[in-house]
């Protein structure tokens, strides 16, 4: 039980840190400063480890690898359409990092950085960054990234920050959740949504919601292959989609074991990926889900997404929690 810490590798010359936290019935996390990554959620099972999410061993494929795994995105999650938008009447004009788009806070975003960190409890460590204007946002914003794990298994990500200027802050743990050795399309997935975005062909939100209906109805507990077997019928063969939800987001589970997802914003995307596997992920042969609680993307174009503005002087914090199960 407690908190270790030990040297994960470096990067630009400084050390990252790798935090593993652990529990009275030994399921522990680990995270690491660098973009503040969740890098391991393990379990043990009638004395066998088990790994719930996708990770990696090593810093150099965290930071080579475009999937963001486990990785903090921010400040702003998700897209930004046209790269522009505007707080006040002030117009502000960013990068665009994807053709005329925005997307997941720029090349300077929260995930290029190296955290510093601390240990706050015997259960919890706390990530620190100050981000300064970079690609295009107005204000100095202070983020503080808390995990922690309890003993009764959830963990809980805490976004804090404050800026002494109008800016937007909308941040979310790019987690992928693969929670059995079997392929990701036998286990299952309920999504407490009835309806989720429509977006253009630069995945754009238009505004529209759609209704939850055939691969989008995850109301009941439907296997993620069953779900991409009928998206193939639509000639899509790959979830990137953001589900409009509240409180109790989500579950996904195997015969074995389950993580029920929660949130206090309204977004959750899904994104089907295989990033250990280049060759498979190009045959749709997926290995982990993605499940991105957040604001719902493109908010500051769209009133009734939810508010990401973040005002001069105020503090938020938001909070996601993931509670594991062991099944009967």
């Amino acid at each position: 039980m407690g908190v270790s810490k030990t040297i994960f590798g470096e990067i630009d010359s400084e050390p990252v840190y790798l935090y593993k936290i652990t529990n009275k019935n030994q399921t522990s996390i680990s995270i690491m400063s660098y973009a503040a990554t969740w890098q391991n959620f393990e379990v043990v099972e009638d004395g066998k480890k088990h790994s719930l999410i996708e990770h990696f061993d090593n810093l150099e494929d965290y930071i080579k690898t475009p999937y963001q795994v486990g990785k903090t995105i921010g400040r702003v999650a998700g897209r930004i359409k046209d790269a522009t938008f505007k707080i006040n009447d002030a117009s502000y004009q960013m990068e665009q990092n994807e053709g005329e788009n925005f997307l997941h806070g720029g090349s300077h975003g929260l995930q290029y950085q190296n955290f510093s960190s601390r240990q706050i409890s015997n259960k919890a460590v706390m990530f620190s960054h100050t981000v300064r204007g970079e690609d295009g946002f107005p204000g100095k914003l202070e983020v503080n990234v808390i995990y922690m794990l309890t003993d009764d298994d959830e963990v809980y990500v805490t976004y804090g920050a404050n800026t002494d200027h109008d800016t937007l802050f909308n941040p979310t743990c790019h987690v992928y959740f693969d929670v059995d050795d079997e392929n990701i399309s036998q286990q299952q997935l309920q999504i407490n949504s009835d309806k989720f975005l429509e977006v253009d062909d630069g995945k754009i939100p238009t505004g529209q919601y759609l209704p939850t209906e055939g691969p989008y109805d995850f109301k009941q507990f439907k296997t993620i292959g069953k779900g991409l077997d009928q998206l193939s019928l639509l000639d899509k063969h790959e979830y990137d989609d953001t589900f409009v939800v509240d409180g109790h987001a989500a579950t996904i589970k195997s015969d074995k074991r389950a993580v029920d997802l929660y949130t206090d914003r309204n977004g959750m995307v899904i994104f089907t990926a295989n990033p250990e596997d280049a060759q498979k992920a190009a045959k749709y042969d997926y290995s982990c889900l993605a499940m991105e609680l957040q604001t719902l993307p493109d908010a500051i174009h769209h009133p009734g997404f939810g508010d990401i503005v973040l005002s001069k002087d105020k503090k938020v914090a938001y909070t996601n929690k993931y509670k594991y199960r062991k099944l009967d």
